[in-house]
């Protein structure tokens, strides 16, 4: 017999749905149907799914076995290189998965696992075939492929049933957004991941040892870092100084880097206000591309001028991550942009192999004239978890409750299960469903707690899973030193770089300007246009910026960009965001 608690309210099913819809930057619809603007408010859809949670169900248990019956659930994955095992364990057997299948009495078949760079091919071809394994991560554009041929399950009753409170705590801190990218006709068709919000705080780093050296202080304004890269190319500290600010394109070619990054010029583009690669709401409640605003072209002028003076190479447009990292590790370059994780990599890299004499120091800037630094804030999701039609209600509830038990895991880092404590290698890689669940305001939360429990306003053993971490690690750093902690571990010498890149952003959070989408959602459109626009944006912007095309040509492009298709796709977010 089947040992499972059934949702037997159609009224939380109804609220299931509101709750999808509230808070998003419009109402997710399939191509071919309009956007509908939801007029529940946020507050309201929670009292009612709370009230009808109290009084039209039994408790159900979202930790429970699935059923007395193993659950075999089919899955395709991605495999990522850089993630270490425990000798004998791979991402198919090891202590997570089977922890998970313990507790749920599941079984995880993996009917592909491949590497990342394979996987999207490997999803296009399963979707194509129709060969499907039972769950899989897909991006947007898939999702509303599957959803419109009715290729995925509904998920929005076994989502409502089987979700933890924490699980929920975690969707609701994006304030509706992730669900209501995955909401379609009121129904929740897959289930998204949740990244953190901070990764799109644009810092600049800078070597510390030889601003101190030459005697300059902290840079707040664009023409602080200037200054800052002309001295150290003139003064040339440490003898191998060729380039001011080491800049390099994304893996995948893109110099504006939307989700945040390493190498990128984020941050040169946002302080003339200008959010290239975004929908903008406008103060009329038209919506605008991004990329191709007046601000941008400004802009684009002005980071013209810093690589006709060399304070930017033009080689950048065919320098990879590693060539950056190979440049600031010799000293050509004492100043790059990154994210408040690029305190860990790749400055703790750098730090581990260096003199201890070199420091890098990590800044809010550049400010604008008002003091704010100007932050294009990430969608909270990018891949959404979808479940192949004619799955089975169990199935569904398993890959519901094997998410909940993965966001658990996240938050204290596995604590509780690795086999040797905390010196256990752990990832969010090792589980079957892999996706990460992190709540959209999750390193603020973490880096606040760590500080408070230096200050004695909370306990260590109150610190979850990374908080104690960055604990340790920032406080080993402070008492001891970099090079005395890096020798004894380098797992603690890497909480002190997440620790001091997350307090870098939350402590000065008050100079923030946090900029969010019209619309995190892609048009019925952009399957078809988007990718010639969006190659003729990144070729258009190397090209200006190296020196090829003047930026005079801007109104040109975006003449171009509007006839290729940027017109309707324009209109479509517009309706999607519901400006109309």
């Amino acid at each position: 017999m089947k040992r499972r608690k059934k949702l037997v309210s159609l009224l939380l099913t109804a609220c299931m749905a509101g709750s999808c819809l509230a808070g998003c930057g419009g109402n997710t619809k399939a191509p071919e149907e309009s956007s509908v603007k939801n007029e529940t408010t946020a507050k309201e859809v929670q009292n009612e799914t709370t009230e009808g949670a109290a009084v039209g169900t039994e408790e159900v248990d979202p930790y429970g076995p699935v059923s007395e019956e193993k659950t075999v659930i089919h899955v395709g994955r991605a495999e990522s290189a850089n993630v270490t095992y425990p000798d004998g364990e791979d991402s198919h057997n090891n202590y997570i998965v089977k922890y998970l299948q313990d507790q749920l009495n599941t079984e995880y078949i993996y009917d592909f696992s491949v590497d990342d760079a394979s996987y999207p091919t490997k999803v296009a071809m399963a979707i194509a075939s129709g060969d499907m394994p039972d769950v899989m991560n897909v991006t947007y554009t898939q999702l509303v492929q599957l959803v419109n041929a009715g290729a995925v399950e509904d998920m929005t009753d076994a989502f409502a049933t089987y979700r933890s409170d924490a699980l929920k705590k975690c969707f609701d801190s994006t304030n509706g957004m992730s669900e209501g990218l995955a909401t379609f006709d009121g129904r929740l068709m897959a289930i998204p991941d949740i990244q953190p919000g901070m990764d799109s705080v644009p810092l600049v780093y800078i070597r510390g040892d030889w601003m101190e050296e030459l005697g300059l202080e902290e840079p707040k304004s664009l023409d602080d870092i200037v200054n800052i890269a002309r001295t150290f190319m003139e003064k040339n500290p440490g003898g191998n100084v060729t380039d001011g600010i080491a800049v390099g394109l994304s893996s995948d070619k893109k110099l504006v880097q939307k989700n945040g990054g390493t190498w990128h010029v984020n941050g040169l583009f946002t302080l003339f206000d200008a959010y290239p690669k975004m929908w903008i709401k406008q103060d009329d409640g038209s919506v605008v591309y991004g990329s191709i605003t007046e601000e941008a072209k400004t802009a684009l002028g002005e980071i013209r001028s810093l690589v006709e003076e060399g304070i930017i190479d033009p080689s950048f447009a065919v320098r990879d991550s590693e060539q950056c990292v190979e440049m600031i590790s010799n000293g050509q370059a004492g100043i790059f942009f990154g994210a408040w994780w690029s305190n860990q990599w790749p400055v703790v890299s750098m730090l581990e192999g260096a003199a201890d004499s070199v420091k890098w120091n990590s800044y809010v800037a550049p400010l604008n004239a008002e003091g704010k630094l100007n932050v294009p804030m990430k969608s909270p999701t990018t891949t959404y978890i979808v479940v192949k039609k004619g799955c089975s209600e169990e199935i569904k509830e398993a890959v519901v409750k094997t998410v909940n038990y993965q966001y658990d895991l996240d938050q204290s880092q596995a604590e509780n299960v690795r086999p040797n404590g905390m010196d256990s290698p752990f990832s969010w890689h090792y589980y079957p469903i892999n996706v990460l669940h992190c709540d959209y305001d999750a390193k603020e939360k973490q880096i606040q707690s760590v500080m408070d429990c230096i200050d004695g306003k909370v306990a260590y053993d109150d610190l979850s899973g990374d908080g104690k971490t960055w604990y340790n690690g920032y406080t080993a750093v402070l008492k001891d030193g970099f090079r005395k902690t890096v020798e004894k571990n380098i797992s603690t010498a890497n909480g002190w770089g997440w620790a001091n890149g997350a307090w870098t952003v939350q402590s000065q959070a008050d100079k923030l300007n946090l900029q969010y989408a019209a619309s995190y959602a892609d048009s019925p459109s952009m399957e078809s246009l988007w990718a010639t626009l969006e190659t003729q944006e990144d070729e258009f912007y190397l090209q200006v910026l190296t020196g090829n095309t003047s930026v005079d040509e801007f109104d040109k492009f975006v003449s171009q960009w509007k006839a290729l298709g940027g017109d309707t796709i324009t209109q479509e977010m517009t309706e999607l965001s519901g400006a109309n």
